[in-house]
């Protein structure tokens, strides 16, 4: 009866005990791991960042693309055109990287192409994203963490949106202190509505941009949540 109980509970703790496979096989794992990877190494969201000697960032936003297509897109000429995107996207990273710093023009136009094909790849991303959630009957694991997933997605491409700003009008922004101007850092802290204060919009555009996205942040939270609830209430009930 002893060995049993053990045996029991030695059986528990493995079905408890994290699956490697079974992590890397759920698509939201996927998605939210990337988008993690993507928030850490990234403040500043500048591909060309040479600090590492190794191009980090366009390999963890490759990481996100396949993420993002992973996540139940629907299959056809729509597909393929979006796995095309995110081939381009990833190789005009991958060209601005390696460029020299003498190819200043070059790397202008680089780098608005890539926002530009970048914002309507999250664009479709967060619109697919957010339907598939908002229409699913009952909350589980994977609810959440697409939520969550949408909630930075937004913040990126908010990032992205700023950095295609800048490079239309560099002063676009003011940095109040010494750092350089960590697009991430300044999408999520408006997103969130925390607003530190040390980058600060500097004309109409911009400031439409920052008040934007600060209300987008808020009422996504606040449907989000209230759906959630509303879920559970109901699944509570039938049970």
């Amino acid at each position: 009866m002893y060995q049993g109980r053990v045996a029991g509970i030695k059986k528990t703790a493995q079905m408890k005990r994290l699956d490697p496979e079974e992590f890397l096989k759920n698509k939201y794992n996927h998605l939210l791991s990337a988008l993690i990877l993507l928030f850490i190494f990234s403040p500043s969201l500048e591909v060309r960042d040479k600090s590492v000697n190794f191009p980090i960032i366009p390999l963890i936003i490759l990481v996100v693309l396949v993420a993002v297509i992973r996540v139940d897109f629907p299959r056809g000429k729509f597909f393929h055109a979006f796995l095309i995107f995110a081939f381009i996207s990833f190789s005009l990273n991958l060209l601005i990287y390696f460029l020299p710093d003498s190819r200043v023009e070059l790397t202008k136009i680089l780098k608005a192409l890539s926002s530009i094909i970048s914002i309507l790849f999250y664009i479709i991303t967060i619109y697919i994203l957010s339907r598939r959630l908002f229409r699913v009957r009952k909350v589980t694991a994977d609810t959440i963490k697409g939520g969550i997933s949408a909630y930075l997605l937004i913040g990126f491409f908010w990032a992205i949106l700023y950095s295609l700003l800048i490079q239309i009008d560099p002063d676009a922004f003011i940095v109040t202190s010494d750092k350089e101007m960590m697009l991430v850092h300044f999408s999520f802290t408006t997103l969130t509505t925390l607003g530190y204060g040390d980058i600060v919009p500097n004309g109409r555009f911009a400031a439409v941009l920052t008040n934007a996205e600060a209300i987008i942040g808020q009422l996504f939270l606040t449907i989000f949540v209230a759906r959630l609830v509303g879920l559970y209430i109901v699944g509570e009930k039938e049970a």
